[in-house]
């Protein structure tokens, strides 16, 4: 049996600039499918940044938060 650490999983800088990337490119091809001009795509896959920012950030707290600590904040997600 191999007695090597298990590596915890991690949400490196690499996944983030993927999940990123997929978003921006998802919100203009919708966009564009939507029949919006280029320029107004291209704002609505910048603008769509920040919801994706907010949605990670979200994710991550919530995983850093401990449910079995009496003095952590109530837990983010059931």
């Amino acid at each position: 049996m191999d007695d090597t650490p298990q590596r915890s999983r991690t949400f490196g800088s690499r996944a983030v600039v993927l999940v990123f990337s997929l978003c921006a490119l998802a919100d203009f091809a919708w966009s564009i499918l939507r029949g919006r001009s280029v320029v107004e795509s291209a704002m609505s896959a910048v603008l769509g940044l920040f919801g994706t920012g907010w949605y990670l950030s979200a994710m991550w707290a919530a995983s850093k938060n401990d449910s079995d600590d009496p003095s952590g904040p109530a837990r983010l997600v059931p």
